[in-house]
């Protein structure tokens, strides 16, 4: 696949995936430079972007994961700088100092889902699909595994993992790897508008800390998490930014920080 991100002025970055001259969305070397390198612009301060979609421009496939067809032609050769690559695009959204928001429509197979899986939220359409299927192919998905167990419980990461069993959007949502599930594209832009809406109200540096600070906590113990976040709310306390605007608020004033959506063309 390639990745493009033409417009990037403004507060929100749309990230589209596109077909190969097959029409297939799959994990390409030169595609994941092209995810990296949005995000590493993005992560920019200067950038001005706040928040990143990631959507595919494919006909009912989000991402199917890793190139087959490469891996066969290519078989016995080390795939170790295409494995870090993967390894460096899941960390690179999932650390980013932006929101990250995957808009699911079709398709989503194994490193496809690691995608979707380190983003902030998933809104899928009811016609999507959700499956691991490495196993099938004498693999296992576990470069995928520890961003999938942030969002569902690690028996039922286990389970998909194990069975490569593919998931309606519906069992999706309700095991939670699906935050939100609209029944087609015009919806989910609608729903899209909204969580954009609401993240524009947020100063983006502390959306940066929340994101670093939830992967931190991840492998410690609920005390230990308790008092870094103990840490890090007195050091919150400290920023001037922080009282100014909490003063604001209290003043029915809106943060400096505060951006409001373009309205669109009939919406009042």
């Amino acid at each position: 696949m390639r990745v493009r991100c033409d417009q990037r002025e403004g507060s929100i970055w749309r990230v589209a995936f596109e077909p190969n001259d097959e029409g297939d969305v799959s994990l390409t070397g030169k595609g994941l430079e092209e995810l990296l390198e949005v995000f590493a612009a993005a992560d920019e301060r200067a950038s001005g972007c706040r928040v990143v979609v990631l959507e595919s421009k494919a006909p009912d496939v989000f991402c199917r994961g890793m190139d087959l067809r490469f891996l066969t032609s290519h078989a016995g050769e080390d795939q170790t700088e295409r494995i870090e690559a993967y390894v460096r695009s899941l960390l690179a959204i999932r650390r980013a100092r932006v929101a990250v928001i995957a808009l699911v429509d079709g398709e989503a197979m194994g490193g496809g889902i690691g995608i979707a899986a380190a983003s902030d939220l998933i809104i899928a359409t009811e016609r999507s699909t959700f499956a691991l299927p490495e196993v099938v192919l004498g693999l296992m998905p576990a470069m995928i595994m520890p961003f999938l167990c942030e969002r569902i419980r690690p028996q039922k990461a286990r389970w998909l993992a194990v069975s490569g069993t593919r998931l309606k959007a519906e069992e999706a949502h309700h095991l939670g790897l699906v935050d939100r599930l609209v029944p087609h594209t015009a919806a989910q832009e609608k729903s899209l508008r909204e969580a954009v809406k609401r993240l524009l109200r947020a100063n983006p540096r502390s959306v940066a800390k929340v994101r670093s600070f939830t992967a931190e906590i991840g492998c410690v113990g609920l005390e230990e998490a308790a008092r870094l976040g103990a840490s890090q709310t007195n050091a919150d306390l400290l920023e001037l930014e922080t009282i100014t605007a909490i003063r604001g608020f209290l003043n029915g004033e809106s943060p400096s920080w505060f951006e409001r959506l373009p309205s669109r063309r009939g919406e009042g």
